[in-house]
């Protein structure tokens, strides 16, 4: 059993403990596991799946871990540690941008003097940098001069995806978050996507201020990097696919819509524990143009990729729809026109499904969530303000929204699968 919550501890000594022993627990499963070392560069990318004991016993962990590391530093040092981390990012992305982790085969070390030559780069100031990522956990000098992989660095040389969404991040998203309170004086309601952080960020560019979609528009790289980044959300643990088909019983489902699907892994994942079910994935046309081809031969003829605009009525009818990351991107009107744009397809006991950030309620009675759960879902609902105007939201806003549109959609209920920070919404069609 995990110990307590530490927003119930207030010493050093109490969160020690309550790391010590929820770090047992990951522990001993990880060893049942035979992995490497976790800060090998053959480690994963993603933290493995561990059980439902061991998922618990690892949000608790590092829950504790960030409150001992704000409480032991101290508000001044906390202070500078968070507003200093453009730094960190800076640097980090300077060298993903250089190339560094590519050039550096895994299992081998390279010189300092060598990445110098190969990036154009003045030797001192490389090793500068690179050894204030080396400080923060990214790189490894296990001889002076000689720059060698971790489980950080490794997992960007070989998933370009992860690469792309660190990129992403940097160069699209910290701009949105720095010119928040430029855009609360355009719309205090945070409501408009044309008035977001990033687009001042735009605007400051010399750009039009717009979408983060006109945005990508006018940066096709960036485009690529964020379909990228969508991609390698499918492989964080806290997102993985297993918790959607862990969190709903698929077995007398036949026919599947996955609406804005991507590369369709979420499917594929479905289909592989449910082989007889069928689905298309929908999307805009550049990227079912990029993803169709992409599909293992496997999961031919049981997905199908459809050219799909959300925003207008829904074409297929399906037993059951699933909106995952869509309607977070929107303010509550658009959100709304997503969902009413469904109902032209959906048959009697047809079932939408939002799998989505739900933010945690508030007061006296409530069920408190672990912190750093909580702290992934809070960041990712500023983040959708800051870049979208849009946000994440309870179940409450959940029901709001539906009965707003259609008294036939029932809620049946909210499902957050244990080790997962995203939660699966069930509505059905009583018509």
């Amino acid at each position: 059993m995990a110990a307590p919550s530490p927003s119930e501890q207030h010493t050093l000594s109490d969160l020690a403990s309550i790391i010590a022993s929820n770090a047992t627990v990951v522990d001993e499963e990880l060893g049942s596991k035979e992995l490497p070392p976790l800060d090998d560069e053959t480690f994963p990318s993603s933290f493995p799946l561990l059980s439902p004991e061991g998922s618990r016993a690892r949000f608790e962990l590092l829950s504790a871990a960030l409150t001992l590391f704000r409480l032991a530093s101290g508000p001044s040092e906390t202070l500078d540690h968070v507003t200093m981390k453009g730094f960190e990012l800076g640097t980090i992305a300077t060298l993903l941008r250089l190339r560094i982790p590519e050039h550096i085969p895994i299992g081998s070390a390279v010189s300092l003097q060598t990445l110098s030559q190969l990036t154009f780069i003045d030797i001192d100031l490389l090793t500068r940098l690179i050894r204030y990522a080396i400080s923060t956990g990214f790189l490894t000098e296990p001889e002076p001069g000689l720059i060698r992989h971790n489980a950080l660095s490794a997992a960007t040389a070989r998933d370009h995806n992860m690469r792309d969404s660190a990129l992403w991040n940097v160069i699209v998203g910290a701009p949105g978050g720095i010119k928040m309170y430029e855009a609360l004086q355009l719309d205090p309601t945070g409501r408009n996507n044309t008035k977001t952080g990033l687009s001042v960020a735009m605007e400051e560019r010399g750009e039009p201020r717009g979408t983060m979609w006109d945005y990508h528009a006018l940066h096709p790289e960036d485009e690529m990097r964020f379909n990228n980044a969508m991609a390698s959300t499918e492989t964080v643990s806290v997102h993985a696919c297993e918790h959607v088909v862990r969190g709903f019983d698929w077995s007398k489902v036949k026919t599947v819509v996955d609406v804005g699907g991507n590369e369709g892994h979420l499917c594929m994942t479905i289909i592989n524990t449910y082989p007889h079910i069928t689905a298309t994935i929908q999307d805009q046309s550049r990227v079912v143009a990029t993803s169709a081809p992409l599909l293992p031969p496997k999961y031919n003829p049981s997905i199908t990729f459809k050219e799909h605009d959300f925003f207008h009525p829904q074409p297929t009818i399906a037993d059951v729809y699933i909106l995952r990351f869509i309607l977070h991107d929107w303010p509550d009107d658009k959100a709304r026109d997503i969902i009413r744009n469904l109902l032209p397809a959906l048959k009697p006991g047809a079932r939408i499904l939002i799998v989505d950030h739900v933010v945690p309620s508030v007061g006296a009675g409530e069920q408190k969530i672990n912190r750093y759960m909580e702290q992934i879902i809070r960041q990712m609902d500023v983040t959708m303000f800051g870049l979208l105007g849009g946000r994440e939201r309870s179940v409450g806003d959940f029901e709001r929204l539906f009965g707003e549109i259609e008294e036939r959609l029932v809620f049946r209920g909210c499902v957050t699968p244990d080790g997962s920070s995203l939660s699966i919404l069930e509505f059905q069609f009583m018509g």
